[in-house]
């Protein structure tokens, strides 16, 4: 027999098995972005440069004034997610455990999958003109990325997709490394610290030729430059048979990227973090268990990111 609190007693139990079945699956966004807590309506990061160089000057001259160029500006506000789940008194009653439990566990499941895939839809996006986040109104990879002080517009993007193997990781490496800031600095990135990401399909690839105790696909035994230097995150959460939540754009089996860690701009912003509230009904003798989150993914800057399609085809953006 039931009492008038049994869906308060059940509530632990409930909660264990939501965070069980969340813990199913990693977190991606904890791989790739950096993460941040920011509870605001309006989340908002400014980017500045710095002088490209000290001017030249000579004696008894007067000192010419250096200042930061202002950037741009990248705004987005938090995305809200909520769902709730339904146990009725008449399932306690006839011990029907196994369904609440299962219940809970896929409401756990389904709050990991959708930070996974809202999140990676920066990635499955990155050459989708319309999904744009920074200032220049440009997407993640983009082969005309303007410049704040009016100068040559800059690429993190291959022109022509050029698919992974060890000569183009090359060709990303050195265009991370020759990246320049707002006002044309060298930003001297890209020599260390670099994570390959790529989705699921290109995982051997990835792992032969940044792995392999000496170069891949040579008879003469040379050095494997790579090895040691480049990191390879195998993201399950970009490939083609993925969507991304944003704008229902689909993953790629070819697309890969590189990135310098602590260096590129990718962000995922918490407003909420997930919590869970459960309520009883007395008129339908229901209880019901709510999750209820708040976050966003940006990019508050296309520096120390470079990508490619990886199909062969032209891409300008």
């Amino acid at each position: 027999m039931l009492t008038s609190n049994w869906a308060k007693a059940l509530e632990p139990n409930i909660t264990e098995w939501i965070h069980e079945g969340f813990l199913e699956h990693p977190d991606s966004t904890t791989e790739i972005f950096d993460v941040l807590n920011e509870s605001s309506a309006v989340i908002r990061f400014h980017d500045s440069f710095g002088p490209r160089i000290i001017p030249k000057s000579s004696e008894a001259a007067a000192t010419q004034l250096v200042s930061r160029q202002k950037g741009y500006e990248t705004v987005a506000t938090p995305q809200i997610f909520k769902a709730k789940m339904f146990a009725s008194a008449e399932m306690v009653r006839w011990n029907q455990y196994r369904e609440i439990m299962d219940d809970a566990k896929d409401l756990g499941r389904s709050v990991i999958q959708t930070l996974n895939l809202f999140g990676n839809s920066a990635l499955i996006e990155a050459f989708t003109s319309t999904s744009t986040s920074y200032g220049d109104s440009k997407p993640l990879c983009s082969t005309s990325h303007t410049r704040p002080d009016g100068g040559t517009a800059q690429s993190n993007a291959s022109s022509n997709s050029i698919a992974l193997n060890e000569t183009n990781l090359e060709i990303a490496i050195l265009a991370l490394r020759q990246q320049l800031s707002g006002t044309g600095r060298k930003l001297n990135i890209g020599g260390g610290n670099l994570v390959l990401v790529v989705p699921e399909a290109l995982e051997k690839e990835a792992v032969i030729i940044t792995g392999s105790q000496l170069r891949s696909g040579t008879a003469d035994n040379d050095l494997n430059w790579y090895k040691g230097r480049v990191n390879v995150y195998v993201n399950p959460w970009i490939g083609s048979d993925v969507t991304s939540m944003a704008n229902s754009v689909a993953g790629s089996d070819t697309a890969w990227f590189l990135l310098v860690q602590g260096q590129h701009g990718l962000k995922f912003v918490w407003d909420q973090k997930p919590v869970y509230k459960s309520w009883q009904d007395n008129d339908t003798d229901a209880m019901y268990t709510k999750v209820y989150f708040s976050c966003q993914y940006l990019w508050a800057h296309w520096y120390g990111i470079w990508g490619s399609k990886g199909d062969g085809t032209s891409y300008s953006s």
